[in-house]
């Protein structure tokens, strides 16, 4: 037990330590080395990809849509801070940027909006879709609504992500516009009707004019046949009512 202190040695013997004992017996190098030759098997299978399930590929799927919705928030972020002047009485924001300024064109298209943000857009898609969105539409419309037109917003921006400035921007008014012409007055019969894509044929040709003569003619007719059954109604009751006296 020496080995535990530190003892001056003596004279005469070896300065040289003993070599230090492993401690296990010489049975145990084989072992070693198949340990160490199954190291590559045990790698090789660790590199293997895991099998998911569908509900785990689902998740993964997920995450990787909302990655790429933060990495567009952040993105946009970091240009709007580095597109911010340093000096407040130059005022270089468009009307892009702030949707509440004045357009600086005065075209029609320029009424239209040429932004749209894709959270936004999963949102009111997301919740259209949940049981308190069809709540919500029961008590404001009296019935369940169908939630296409919120998921054609998200899935447009969604597209139109990786565009140029100026071809998203024209897309997106064109999408605005059509919205605009369908609810212009109001809710569209097309919501309830199918659009006819085909001519109906010869029933509306004519001469309306002449028809309209006619049911007047009619009307007229009919007017003086009823004025004058109320006469001979009313000539009998005299003659009834003078026989009687």
């Amino acid at each position: 037990m020496g080995w535990l202190w530190k003892t001056p040695s003596k004279e005469g013997e070896s300065q040289t330590p003993p070599p230090a004992s492993s401690g296990l017996p010489d049975s145990g190098l084989p072992s070693a080395q198949t340990a160490h030759a199954s190291t590559p098997s045990s790698s090789a299978q660790a590199d293997q990809p895991p099998t998911l399930t569908r509900e785990e590929q689902a998740d993964a799927e997920w995450k990787k849509l909302i990655a790429s919705l933060e990495g567009d928030i952040s993105q946009k972020s970091h240009d709007q801070q580095r597109s911010t002047p340093e000096t407040p009485f130059l005022d270089t924001t468009s009307s892009s940027s702030n949707p509440h300024s004045p357009p600086n064109s005065i075209a029609p298209d320029s009424l239209y909006p040429d932004t749209m943000s894709c959270r936004s857009a999963f949102d009111y898609a997301f919740f259209c879709q949940s049981f308190g969105g069809q709540f919500v539409n029961v008590y404001r419309y009296g019935e369940l609504r169908s939630c296409s037109e919120h998921w054609s917003n998200f899935w447009l921006c969604m597209k139109t992500r990786t565009w140029g400035d100026e071809r998203r921007k024209e897309a997106i008014r064109d999408h605005y516009r059509k919205k605009a012409i369908k609810y212009k007055t109001g809710p569209s019969s097309e919501d309830v009707w199918d659009v006819r894509t085909e001519s109906i044929g010869e029933c509306f040709n004519g001469d309306f004019a002449a028809l309209e003569r006619e049911v007047k003619a009619a009307e007229e007719a009919a007017a003086a046949a009823a004025a004058s059954q109320k006469a001979a109604a009313a000539s009998a009751t005299a003659e009834a009512s003078s026989a009687s006296s």
